[in-house]
């Protein structure tokens, strides 16, 4: 069993935290995750953190769980801006660290953005992913159901891969988490 693992959520991203998701992504690279077909250039790396950063700063929310002083998952949940859409926040850059992949921390996170949603009024949780990725059979295993597919939706050098868009209710997901 590894080291026990804390969730938190982050509303900003502090230097070593930026470096932290960034050296968390770089161990995924290779499996097509968070649309890095190989280890992030500098460029690729200082873009990301800008991206997270005006994200967060824009209200998004960052997830990290920490096992022994390291980051071994992160995922963000950003709620619809559009007034008639508060009720829905999209998930994306969900990531575990290889090594610590079958600990429950899914379950457990998925607990925590169920409680986050349901504090901040959210009602329905939306994500895209590639077609037939590991992190697609994850989010179909926790019961989120494909709305819609786009047939070039990443690319590869020439290659072109389908991409699920996938909706589930808070509820439904709470359902899935807490059961009993």
């Amino acid at each position: 069993m590894k080291d026990i693992i804390h969730l938190k959520w982050l509303s900003d991203l502090a230097g070593t935290d930026a470096r932290r998701i960034v050296e968390l992504v770089q161990c995924t690279a290779g499996e097509g995750a968070l649309g890095y077909a190989g280890h992030m250039s500098n460029d690729e790396a200082g873009t990301f953190v800008t991206e997270l950063r005006y994200r967060l700063s824009s209200g998004a929310l960052a997830l990290v769980g920490e096992a022994d002083g390291n980051l071994v998952f992160f995922c963000m949940m950003t709620r619809n801006a559009m007034p008639n859409c508060r009720h829905r926040a999209e998930l994306t850059k969900g990531v575990v660290h290889p090594e610590y992949r079958g600990q429950n921390i899914i379950p457990r996170a998925f607990r925590e953005i169920v409680l986050k949603a349901e504090a901040l009024g959210i009602q329905q949780l939306i994500l895209d992913v590639r077609e037939g990725s590991r992190a697609h059979r994850l989010w179909q295993r926790f019961g989120f159901k494909s709305y819609g597919v786009l047939d070039d939706y990443a690319r590869v050098g020439d290659e072109a891969y389908r991409g699920h868009f996938l909706a589930q209710t808070v509820g439904a997901l709470r359902k899935q988490v807490f059961p009993g």
